[in-house]
């Protein structure tokens, strides 16, 4: 199979592990930024919502996201909704918004390859063969952005982020800095959310 797609190899070293989910994110995040005409994000000018949960096997998507995009979690630029779908939508403010979503039929497909009999066996993706890895990789790699995903751009989409701070206070109890927008008062003290528990108990 002619490979259409290159996976850069910090994607995997950042993922730990090859496995088909996390190229399939790297491409879908690739794809919306060909799509709004952007670069990858080097600051906090572009957010990511991701329609993945935590409840299933292929958060792996998540990583490939924030690998092609830039929009990562500890930027304070992703998302995770939750909603247990294989999409995500990018949005820049001045660009507007694209929902990418997986094709159902791609994700029908992957059912068969080897890699998921020794998933649902129990192992870890690292410890599958590495050609076993490969032949889905190099499955979902040789198809081109048109059949793997569909796209619709969100003419309506608006998001604006909360406001951040640096500024920290010491906890009264146990007098560990805090940022600010999360020390609560209880008793005329401020406390840090630990400390707020316990003291409420």
């Amino acid at each position: 199979m002619e490979q259409i797609h290159i996976i850069p190899e910090f994607a995997y070293d950042f993922h730990g592990h090859r496995c088909p989910y996390m190229p399939l994110g790297f491409m879908a995040g690739e794809y919306a930024m060909r799509l709004l005409g952007i670069e990858r994000e080097r600051d906090h000018k572009t957010f990511l919502f991701s329609e993945m949960g935590d409840e299933h096997l292929q958060g792996c998507f998540n990583d490939g996201l924030q690998a092609a995009t830039g929009c990562t979690y500890g930027k304070q630029i992703f998302k995770l909704m939750n909603y247990g779908k294989a999409a995500a939508i990018l949005y820049k403010p001045e660009k507007g918004a694209v929902r990418v979503i997986v094709n159902d039929d791609i994700l029908k497909d992957l059912e068969k390859f080897k890699f998921f009999e020794y998933r649902y066996k129990g192992y870890e993706p690292s410890e599958i063969p590495l050609d076993v890895s490969n032949e889905v990789i190099g499955y979902l790699t040789s198809i081109p952005d048109e059949k793997l995903f569909r796209y619709e751009f969100l003419k309506d989409f608006t998001y604006t982020p909360l406001k951040k701070t640096s500024k920290k206070i010491e906890c009264d109890d146990c007098h560990e800095l805090v940022f600010e927008n999360y020390i609560k008062i209880w008793k005329n003290k401020k406390l840090c959310t630990t400390c707020y528990e316990k003291e409420r108990r």
